[in-house]
């Protein structure tokens, strides 16, 4: 048998890694959500709660990506962050419809980017091995 048969499809597998981050991240925003809510979390550290869910997110997705992977794992993973950081911000201009502050987006693409590439690494290192039979 072929090594590419039993391979999934590079976008199949970049899809699936970028939709477990998106959820990743929304349920880990709902978290943070029903935190503050119910007083558990203050309001002041709402911002560093969404970076850290998006970080969260982000590195999910391009663990993911990179371990499934054939070849050229990291870039898959940065291509995973990258992916959930774009399906992010068109899902937050669509739903809120608020001004969006630059600044506040170069932070959260940076962040994004960064903890793609340490998820990616990381994925790309714990790759499942296969043990050869003889």
């Amino acid at each position: 048998m072929k090594k590419t048969e039993n391979m999934p499809a590079a976008g199949a597998g970049l899809c699936a890694a970028v939709l477990t981050g998106l959820i990743v991240t929304l349920l880990a925003m709902a978290a943070c959500a029903a935190a503050v809510l119910l007083g558990g979390l203050d309001e002041t550290r709402v911002s560093l709660m969404t970076d850290a869910c998006l970080g969260l997110g982000s590195f999910c997705a391009a663990f993911l990506a990179a371990r499934r992977a054939s070849g050229s794992r990291l870039i898959w993973g940065l291509a995973a962050g990258a992916l959930l950081f774009g399906c992010l911000v068109l899902l937050s201009l669509a739903w809120f419809g608020e001004p969006v502050r630059l600044l506040r987006l170069l932070v959260n693409a940076a962040l994004t980017i960064l903890c793609a590439a340490l998820g990616g690494a990381l994925g790309a290192q714990r790759r499942k091995r296969r043990k050869h039979r003889r």
